[in-house]
């Protein structure tokens, strides 16, 4: 990053030659004389001065809405390379859905890191079309969760299945619909509570958005107060402290009811669906390799 440009937006910021001098461990007199020097180059004025500070023309405000994208892009140019010498030594940078931590990825990462106890780590929780955003912006390497229906091509990536899991639907302890066979219909008069939802915001990993909207129409949660809670032990309280459903994978059954949940009895099973990790297609380190391996023997065991 030009460092002329470094030091006008440190101008820009503070709006005081003075303060911005401060900052950059310069005189005043140095960073006067270089704001000048830009100036000249450009061949414009940059700043009026004022009572109030330093105020940017209309010269001004282009060259900083310019240079500070040019700023952001420098920083994730350096935080890239710097977090790619980390991943040459082995950091570990791996994404789960919340439920698949206590089953067998918190098993497989510890056994990890015995052999390798001075590698650093990042682990990701949350929905899968966030983790899969994660993925191809490469701030993970990989993650475990279920199958995105409908995912974008341009998304690159590799899907290695583990096992297949269906949802059982979780309350209170002191709900009305227990003790009952439940219906959808039933289950449909009472508030939804939606674990790590797919938010908007990551439909841009999406060719076809169908199906998901197919299982949103298909809960009617847009036809019924929901819930929308971006954290598993937040979406227990909630559920504990109201009369809302949640729909999530039974394999967490044991773990939910210790926590003082209670299953619904109900009158179909839901359709299963399929748990794996994507990767990226790019080359993946021989440590994501290793654990990925000791992840998908360890996940057998839910088959």
């Amino acid at each position: 990053m030009d460092k002329s440009l470094q030091q006008f937006l440190l101008i820009a910021r503070c709006q005081s030659i003075s303060a911005a001098a401060r900052m950059a461990g310069l005189s005043q007199p140095t960073m006067t004389s270089n704001l000048k020097k830009l100036e000249e180059s450009l061949g414009v004025t940059l700043f009026e001065r004022h009572q109030s500070g330093m105020v940017l023309t209309e010269f001004g405000r282009i060259l900083y809405r310019h240079s500070d994208a040019m700023q952001h892009e420098y920083n994730q140019m350096m935080q890239g390379i710097e977090e790619r010498k980390q991943y040459q030594v082995g950091k570990i940078k791996i994404g789960a859905g919340d439920a698949w931590w206590p089953l067998f990825v918190k098993q497989a990462l510890d056994e990890h890191l015995s052999h390798q106890p001075s590698a650093s780590t990042h682990v990701e929780f949350g929905n899968h079309l966030g983790l899969m955003d994660s993925l191809i912006n490469e701030q993970i390497e990989f993650f475990i969760g279920h199958e995105i229906v409908g995912l974008s091509s341009k998304c690159d990536v590799t899907f290695i299945p583990l096992f297949q899991t269906v949802d059982a639907y979780f309350v209170s302890p002191n709900h009305p619909l227990l003790g009952k066979v439940v219906t959808k219909q039933m289950l449909h008069e009472y508030p939804a509570l939606s674990v790590t939802y797919d938010a908007k915001k990551f439909n841009h990993v999406l060719d076809n958005p169908i199906p998901k909207q197919n299982e949103r129409e298909r809960q009617q949660l847009d036809n019924r107060p929901t819930y929308e809670v971006d954290s598993l032990l937040a979406s227990i309280d909630v559920l504990k402290s109201g009369i809302a459903v949640m729909s999530y994978t039974s394999h967490l059954s044991d773990y939910l009811q210790s926590l003082g949940l209670k299953i619904l009895t109900v009158d179909s099973q839901p359709k299963p669906g399929t748990v794996g990790i994507y990767r990226h297609r790019r080359e993946t380190s021989e440590s994501h390799l290793a654990l990925i391996a000791h992840i998908t023997k360890l996940a057998q065991n839910l088959s």
